[in-house]
């Protein structure tokens, strides 16, 4: 990440904005939101983002109903 001191290795993001806004150069393009270049960095494995992309499925309300089901799936 560029700084007004320099270069700063970054190992992970928390992300709190939409999906949409995170990464100008791949989602809206112009946009002020995000930072440019993320989603690539994100991809390859460079960094780690909290609350990542794609997260806020499951707190669709349409997902409501197969809770229960995605439980039992996963822990049995």
């Amino acid at each position: 990440m560029k700084t007004v001191k320099g270069p700063l290795k970054v190992d992970c993001i928390y992300r709190r904005i939409d999906d949409n806004f995170m990464d100008p150069k791949v989602f809206f393009k112009g946009s002020l939101l995000g930072v440019p270049g993320v989603f690539k960095c994100w991809r390859k494995g460079n960094v780690g983002i909290i609350n990542a992309l794609g997260t806020g499925v499951a707190d669709d309300k349409a997902v409501y109903s197969y809770v229960n089901k995605m439980i039992i799936y996963y822990l049995g």
